[in-house]
């Protein structure tokens, strides 16, 4: 954080005789920042498209505040401010609960696919994507007291991810550099009700381990301390080839000619009664985000080629099935995904692994990246309307209700689209970037205008966690995504933000 220093103006008066006064007035935020910087990923808010740029140096060039929230000398207009800062408040407001650690990001679970009974879990999981999130906000001007805020939560976050830390071999401490195995996170961090249930599952997984080593890289930790030579080196133990793929019963297993990276990382906890061997899709998109910030581009498509075979497969089967898909079955029309039902959360994990990532979109293992355009940007029944964005502007997917096929939208989708489409704009050719500006413009309309009166915007299903408590998501998931799409809008199309916030 940049330490808000106090401008001077000079007073000039005059008499009779010249006499200079100096009258020192506080006016607001001074021009000039300092820059922090960290192993990780690059991002410069204040640079355009170019604003994630530096896969080795994770930098904020961050400019300190206007305290003025009348000014709109930045372009940013009142409501875009106002709704950031409201979108903050909630989410500082969560760390009062007296039944969480602080520094957590809350997960809930429900019974119904529309959240209306959910009920708090103690989850690694939501933390380092908010983590992330908040950092794309630092750069703004906002209040100093939002920007200190920001700051306060994004180093519980960090205290709060490291408490749950473990070593997979479970040999007493980990002691880095000494232990045989290496760090890994769960999903529950405690058990709750249906205790044998989540001991069952309950294993370590590499998608909240990958992500949460992605988050400690971003506060420029030394991930690599905590495995006996490199986190990548370690998960590559993690790949599996010629796994079944067994996620639906209805559904005959099919197997997949993937090196991939295996779901579960339980190796070296021989009394585990549950052990499943699976590879998901939209976890190996996530995990080649945390590879892609490790590894060059080169050492990239030599270690993991096959995971960009399999994403872009995943990508492929998303657009053929695309017009038959119904939320939340399977989007691809085969099963390659047990735990997001939603292409977008796909969309936006891939997108975000290009563009904060650095993952390749270009040689002889990389992301498809212009069949995600394709994909978002689809108008299949050609009657000008992008079939899964609402004449409100938000955005969703297919549902069949009373047996009609219906386009169901919500804030956290809405979200994720745009998070795409904000991620890839710099990829789109000139016709495709004038259909993502009114998309998107008509996204972030409808989110301005959808915040709830505590700041936040609504829960919704993100995810499916394992029986009875099938469907997960929070409030403070859908906020954290929709802060992002807000500061990488004003970063990727600075121009469009008043115009949009004034409407």
């Amino acid at each position: 954080m940049s330490v808000l220093k106090r401008q001077k103006s000079v007073f000039v008066m005059s008499c009779l005789l010249i006499v200079f006064a100096f009258c020192v007035i506080s006016i607001g935020a001074s021009a000039e920042g300092t820059n922090l910087q960290a192993s990780g990923i690059g991002i410069d808010l204040g640079t355009g498209d170019d604003f994630l740029t530096n896969i080795n140096n994770f930098e904020y060039n961050t400019t300190g505040p206007n305290t003025d929230i009348d000014a709109d000398a930045d372009g940013l207009m009142d409501t875009f401010e106002y709704s950031i800062e409201q979108g903050i408040s909630y989410l500082f407001s969560t760390r009062t609960d007296p039944n969480r650690i602080r520094g957590e990001f809350a997960i809930f679970e429900s019974s119904n696919m529309n959240m209306s009974d959910e009920v708090y879990r103690k989850i690694n999981f939501g933390t380092p994507f908010v983590y992330h999130s908040l950092g794309f906000l630092e750069n703004l001007t906002l209040n100093r007291s939002i920007l200190d805020d920001i700051d306060i939560m994004r180093t519980d976050a960090i205290s709060f991810m490291q408490r749950h830390r473990e070593c997979d071999e479970y040999d007493g401490p980990n002691v880095l550099g000494v232990d045989t195995g290496g760090a890994v996170w769960r999903y529950y961090y405690e058990f709750g009700d249906h205790m044998l249930l989540r001991a069952l599952f309950n294993v370590p997984d590499i998608d909240d381990t990958t992500m949460i080593l992605q988050a400690l890289y971003e506060n420029g930790e030394n991930i690599d301390d905590y495995y006996p030579t490199t986190a990548t080196d370690y998960f590559i133990n993690f790949q599996l080839r010629d796994a079944f793929i067994t996620h639906n019963a209805l559904v005959p297993p099919i197997q997949l000619q993937y090196n991939n990276f295996n779901t579960w990382t339980y190796e070296g906890i021989p009394s585990r009664i549950y052990k499943s061997e699976d590879y998901d899709v939209v976890v190996n998109a996530n995990v080649l985000f945390f590879y892609s910030t490790q590894l060059n581009t080169s050492d990239l498509q030599t270690q993991i080629p096959e995971v960009f075979d399999y994403i872009n497969y995943g990508i492929a089967k998303m657009n053929e099935n695309r017009q038959k898909a119904i939320f939340p079955g399977s989007w691809t029309g085969v099963n390659i995904s047990m735990y997001y039902p939603s292409p977008f959360t796909f969309t936006f994990f891939i997108s975000r692994a290009y563009k904060d990532g650095g993952a390749p979109i270009t040689g002889n293992r990389s992301i498809n990246i212009n069949k995600i355009n394709e994909y978002i940007l689809a108008d299949d029944d050609k009657d000008g309307q992008l079939d899964r964005q609402s004449t409100d502007g938000s955005w969703g997917n297919f549902e069949l209700i009373n047996g009609t096929k219906t386009l169901v939208t919500n804030d956290l989708e809405t979200a994720l689209a745009t998070l795409s489409l904000l991620n890839i704009y710099d990829t789109l050719n000139m016709s495709d970037k004038v259909i993502a500006n009114a998309a998107i413009d008509n996204a972030i309309k409808f989110l301005l205008e959808n915040q709830n009166p505590d700041g936040s915007w609504d829960s919704a299903f993100w995810f499916q966690a394992p029986q009875p408590t099938r469907y997960s998501g929070s409030a403070e998931i859908t906020s954290g995504f929709v802060l992002e799409a807000l500061a990488k809008n004003h970063a990727t199309r600075p121009k469009t933000v008043a115009a949009v916030s004034d409407q």
